[in-house]
């Protein structure tokens, strides 16, 4: 039988806490607080709060939602800024 694969116990939170801080970057970048995102998104706002901490682990439709609400491409969320403020977003 072949072994399993698995990740360290810290790889998952450890992402969700570099998204969830992209999230606030973006967002922060934006002008537009929490309970904008999330209701543009279609989220509990609760919901998204935990999200941004890093404490909640989100769906593929709902980080595509995110994106959309903010303006920018999905892949926008999981890449650091490394240009000048707005880069990235669609139009």
């Amino acid at each position: 039988m072949p072994e399993a694969t698995e990740e360290t116990p810290s790889a998952a939170p450890a992402r969700r806490q570099a998204f969830g801080r992209r999230l606030r970057e973006l967002r922060t970048q934006a002008g537009r607080s929490q309970a904008d995102v999330a209701g543009s998104a279609g989220l509990n706002r609760t919901f998204y709060v935990g999200v941004e901490a890093g404490k909640r682990n989100i769906s593929l439709d709902k980080i595509f939602a995110l994106a959309e609400a903010l303006h920018v491409e999905p892949q926008e969320l999981f890449t650091p800024d490394r240009t000048e403020e707005g880069a990235g977003r669609r139009e």
